[in-house]
């Protein structure tokens, strides 16, 4: 199965020759759509749900950190002619794989989708359930801060919770809880929380009596279409039909990426 891949970039030059001279078939990708800005490309995460996403960052209407923070891709690459260290750092915490200055390097960038795809292939393999955090009786501090923040997500999934919000309620800097938890628990904050309101999502949706919308609203899905494109990605069946008792495809009961 090959790699989806959304381009976001407003210069139509770059835009085009990334999607046309990029040799997508020698890291088993395809390009299945490209958007202008960051609020076109903002829907069609949502409605298309791809794998990578390849973006600037500034763009008119709204930049592309700010559509990966309203709307998360498995996997984003950031291209900018800014060096600006807040970006990065900001990229970073939303899980972004790389960050590039323009003007782009083809073998950077080659190589930047090459450990992306590999990465993506391990996650559908390595770990075939997503599992959740268990508390260390005789952790340290650093598992303290962990605990802390995943009994923060297990309380509000359900809100727009934000690492920096976590991480000001412990009393550590949002960079440093960025590193820990993803040193103890294998995931991103972005990862688990959006791992937690798919598996919250699939637990509610055992009642038959919930209406799907309602059951996407309340695990913290603010969209729909969104919310069956990711959890079709992830379990391989649509909310509805697992509502309905269909169960996942053997094999990807839970990629759990």
């Amino acid at each position: 199965m090959r790699h989806t891949v959304l381009i976001v970039e407003d210069e139509k030059l770059i835009r085009e020759e990334i999607r046309l001279t990029t040799p997508w078939e020698r890291f088993g990708c395809e390009v299945i759509a490209v958007a202008e800005n960051g609020l076109e490309g903002e829907q069609l995460i949502r409605s298309l749900a791809p794998d990578i996403v390849i973006t600037d960052i500034r763009m008119p209407g709204q930049d592309g950190i700010a559509m990966l923070e309203k709307a998360i891709p498995r996997a984003a690459i950031i291209l900018s002619g800014y060096s600006d260290f807040a970006y990065a750092k900001k990229a970073i915490r939303l899980g972004v794989q790389d960050y590039i200055l323009k003007p782009v390097d083809d073998e950077e960038f080659y190589a930047s989708l090459k450990k992306i795809t590999q990465l993506l292939k391990q996650q559908k393999t390595a770990h075939p359930r997503f599992s959740e955090y268990v508390r260390r009786l005789e952790g340290d501090k650093q598992d303290f801060y962990v605990e802390q923040a995943v009994t923060y997500i297990k309380e509000q999934y359900a809100s727009d919770v934000s690492l920096g919000e976590i991480a000001e309620s412990i009393g550590i800097t949002e960079s440093y809880l960025s590193r820990l938890f993803k040193q103890k628990t294998g995931y991103s904050y972005v990862e688990y929380l959006r791992n937690t309101r798919l598996h919250r999502a699939m637990e509610m949706l055992q009642d038959q009596s919930r209406r799907v919308n309602e059951i996407a609203y309340q695990t913290g899905f603010r969209d729909m279409s969104y919310f069956s494109s990711i959890f079709k990605k992830h379990f391989g069946i649509l909310p509805s039909q697992y509502q309905n008792g269909e169960q996942p495809p053997e094999g990807i009961r839970d990629k759990g990426d």
